[in-house]
């Protein structure tokens, strides 16, 4: 299961091109770009002011990341229970333990 190695990866965006030097139009760029990949397991929404959060478990530890924009709301998403596929930016950041593992055997 992948949390947070770093990878090489293609990515593909709308930027400004230029037609005979002084013509913009847009077009797609593609670049290789450093990402960090995760799998999370499960995973939910957390609508905050203004961003969209989302938590989800990779490995035994509870990760939590920004992405994109939300207008308006709060609360929690139901969580997810399918694996999430995910190149981040930048790290994810983790927040403790995942509440889904079982617990640790107890040794006597």
């Amino acid at each position: 299961m992948a949390c947070g190695d770093r990878e090489q990866v293609s990515v593909t965006e709308w930027g400004i091109c230029w037609k005979w030097g002084f013509i913009p139009y847009p077009c797609r760029k593609t670049s290789i770009k450093t990402r960090y990949h995760y799998m999370f397991n499960p995973y939910r929404t957390r609508f905050a002011f203004f961003q969209r959060k989302y938590q989800g478990c990779c490995g035994f530890y509870l990760y939590e990341w920004t992405e994109g924009f939300a207008l308006f709301g709060t609360g929690n998403g139901p969580w997810v229970y399918q694996t999430l596929d995910k190149y981040l930016a930048s790290t994810a950041t983790s927040i403790g333990d995942c509440p889904f593992n079982p617990p640790p055997p107890v040794v006597e």
